[in-house]
């Protein structure tokens, strides 16, 4: 998935390694202007503190106190300014980067669909739910790429900034417990086991939903293809007797889809069972972790002994400086749903791969098949009787009854193998004459 987008040809190369560098360029970006946003809110904050302060100690000097609150208005004014300047380019660029983002997600789904179309052979049986792979999965794999792929180089980014200023509180606020001779990095420690806590709950109470994910996916993969058949061929479906038959019951589509409806039913409840366990731990936890950082240090603002005490511009530069090392540590764990979709998706293509992609392997990497032909089939093909027969003429393929009403079927069936038989000889003499072959398209 990584060859067809990174290394084609030169202008989706191009695209792409030129769309990486903006991606990785903004989350950059962004994290620094999170540590400028951090440092503004412990001036700003400390300076709302000292304005109480000057209300109680300049209260014997009436004509001052004029004097002191206007200077502290024009720093409030000042540090206002300041904020304006730090957002503006965040503001400017954001919208820009983020059309970047996805028109780069877009151009690897666009790359790996025509990836895949050079490769597929339709003379040979595909695998299961290929149309649904090569369509939805390419798009679910685009919005993986612009979710899950972001989120980690954003969390990267803001650890890597965050991390020194949170050590750096470490020596300034001090340990509710004697921790020996942690003395620096205990806020960074206690975010990291806390992150590791809330990753370890996500991986047990989740861990079944990438093997339901990619089940309901074959479930809705199979629903969409019979539901297209029963559109352009509802003969194979519901076949062909009279409506006044006293058996066509049987055949309606209500009956034909009632296992395929139930076990989607079935497939979604379990899914959402296992979100609603994972999704009552995260918002547990992360409320939790809301309140850690004002619980360990909001009470040394009141400390008895002045070389403990802190202000309340480093209470809030501490809690949010915590709030993003702990949430860059624990951003599997918050994804945890989004991130078993994204490897479901994966994993659904890279079985895609597997089957329409030869053997060969150069340097580790599978090389896509270079075109085969003028036309493509694009629908599911399935070898009967040395003859590539459409799936949709298929009597076997989806479990039909062939005692009752099929005649009927068994008769277009052979209909449409002497068609298809007729069509194979044809496009073998014109391969032999030198021509190249076409296939007949059917939808």
């Amino acid at each position: 998935m990584l060859r067809e987008f990174f290394w084609s040809d030169w202008y989706t190369t191009g695209v792409a390694w030129c769309g990486f560098v903006v991606v990785v360029g903004y989350a950059f970006f962004l994290a620094v202007v999170k540590a400028q946003l951090n440092d503004f809110y412990a001036r700003f904050y400390d300076l709302l503190q000292k304005g109480g302060e000057v209300e109680q100690s300049s209260g014997e000097v009436s004509g001052e106190v004029g004097v002191s609150y206007q200077e502290y208005r024009e720093q409030v004014y000042a540090e206002l300014w300041s904020f304006a300047m730090i957002v503006a380019p965040l503001v400017s660029a954001t919208p820009a980067c983020k059309w970047v983002r996805a028109s780069w997600a877009f151009m690897w789904r666009a790359a790996l669909m025509r990836a895949y179309l050079v490769s597929w052979d339709t003379q040979c049986e595909p695998v299961e739910g290929a149309s649904q792979r090569l369509h939805e999965d390419t798009q679910r794999f685009a919005g993986g790429v612009e979710g899950c792929i972001i989120a980690l180089l954003d969390a990267v980014f803001t650890l890597c900034v965050f991390s020194p200023i949170l050590l750096q509180l470490g020596t300034e606020v001090s340990s509710p417990v004697d921790l020996g001779g942690i003395t620096t990095g205990w806020l960074w420690i206690f975010a990291f086991m806390a992150s590791l806590c809330g990753l370890s709950g996500a991986a047990i109470l989740g861990q079944k939903l990438v093997d339901l994910e990619v089940s309901n996916q074959k479930v809705e993969a199979l629903l969409r293809k019979d539901l297209v058949l029963l559109e352009t061929t509802p003969a194979v479906i519901v076949g062909t007797r009279n409506s006044s038959d006293e058996r066509h019951a049987a055949f309606l589509p209500q009956t034909y889809f009632r296992n395929t409806l139930e076990s989607l039913q079935t497939n979604y409840f379990l899914l959402f069972k296992h979100f609603g366990v994972l999704n009552f731990w995260l918002s547990l936890f992360d409320q939790i972790m809301v309140i850690a950082p004002y619980a360990l240090a909001a009470p040394l603002i009141f400390a008895s002994d002045p070389a403990k005490r802190i202000t309340l511009g480093t209470l809030v530069k501490m809690s949010n400086s915590f709030e993003k090392v702990f949430s860059s540590l624990s951003v599997i764990s918050e994804n945890w749903g989004a991130i078993n979709d994204f490897r479901s998706t994966y994993r659904r293509l890279r079985e895609f791969e597997d089957k329409i992609y030869p053997p060969v392997t150069t340097g580790g990497w599978r090389l896509p098949r270079a075109s085969i032909g003028s036309t493509m089939q694009l629908t599911e093909i399935r070898p009967r009787n040395g003859v590539c027969e459409g799936a949709e003429y298929s009597d076997g393929a989806y479990g039909y009854d062939t005692t009752d009403g099929g005649a009927e079927r068994a008769a277009s069936t052979s209909a449409a193998q002497s068609v298809d038989t007729s069509a194979s000889a044809s496009a073998s003499a014109s391969a032999s004459a030198g021509a190249s072959p076409e296939y007949e398209i059917r939808v």
